[in-house]
């Protein structure tokens, strides 16, 4: 896990940055991402300890794909990668058998939470907007706006005193709370003026339905349900079991060494083999 969370990050910037220290100058990167993956590995073990509680098991036909994974995995290793992680065939599967167990628990510390989110309330729409501060003139411009072959945007672009004019509106978000009645435009309608403090705001719909990011705003509603419930159900065992770490094998780790490995796939072949919509 160090390897791939090293590897990560080095693909993203480069190798210097594990000379980087943080904001207060008081640690390296480097120690900030080792202490990551530590934390990481601990809530594995701790999750693995709520397995036997729960009597969450690994089935037959989970341990074969977890065999496959771990030999595609396997392959996948160069020679600097092995130097560098320095782990043998078993320790290969037992790191994707722990993983897969850990998803498992979570799962069902977080089956009771509804699966069914509507497209109503997870919703996204594009509009335009002007807005203005002078009562008279976002009056005047809904009307110039609404005349007919008038340009939406040429005015958004001459009058509204904001430089951004087009945005995505979520079920809600801030503008959909303000405005809920954006969500009953269709396609090309023009709002009426809307007030909100010192401001006037007119809107213009560009799409009543964007089917992209209302699904990824389903998924993203449904994640954070899945969270939360999650949350609320490990608690009494995160007090209940402690893990306690090797220290000294933690600040062993050098992420500087290793310059050749680039092994980087633990998740991409997991998924593969135990794909899920929601994770």
């Amino acid at each position: 896990f160090v390897a791939e969370e090293k590897n990560k990050y080095e693909n993203r910037f480069n190798k210097e940055i594990w000379n980087l220290k943080s904001g207060d100058g008081t640690a390296y990167f480097k120690d900030y991402i080792v202490n990551t993956v530590k934390r990481f590995v601990e809530k594995i073990m701790k999750l693995k300890l709520v397995a036997s509680d729960l009597n969450v098991i690994i089935t037959q036909k989970d341990e074969e794909l977890i065999l496959k994974a771990s030999e595609e995995y396997k392959e996948a290793l160069s020679y600097a990668d092995l130097e560098f992680i320095d782990c043998s065939d078993e320790d290969i599967v037992n790191a994707f058998r722990d993983y897969h167990l850990s998803r498992l628990v979570i799962n069902n510390l977080s089956k009771n939470a509804s699966s069914e989110i509507s497209i109503s309330e997870a919703k996204v729409i594009n509009v335009q907007y002007i807005v203005l501060e002078n009562r008279d003139l976002a009056y005047q411009t809904l009307e110039d706006v609404k005349a007919k072959g008038a340009s939406f945007a040429y005015f958004a672009k001459t009058r509204s005193v904001d430089t951004n004019i087009e945005m995505l509106i979520k079920r809600g978000d801030e503008y959909s709370v303000r405005f809920p009645e954006l969500f009953y435009l269709s396609k090309g309608q023009i709002s009426d003026v809307f007030q909100y403090r010192n401001r006037y705001y007119i809107f213009r719909c560009l799409s009543d339905y964007m089917a992209e990011e209302t699904e990824a705003r389903r998924l993203e509603i449904l994640r954070t349900m899945k969270n939360s419930e999650f949350n609320d159900n490990f608690a009494k065992f995160d007090e209940e079991y402690r893990v306690v770490s090797n220290s000294s094998y933690w600040k062993e780790i050098d992420l500087s060494v290793g310059e050749d490995s680039t092994i980087n796939k633990f998740e991409e072949i997991y998924y593969r083999y135990f794909p899920k919509k929601i994770r």
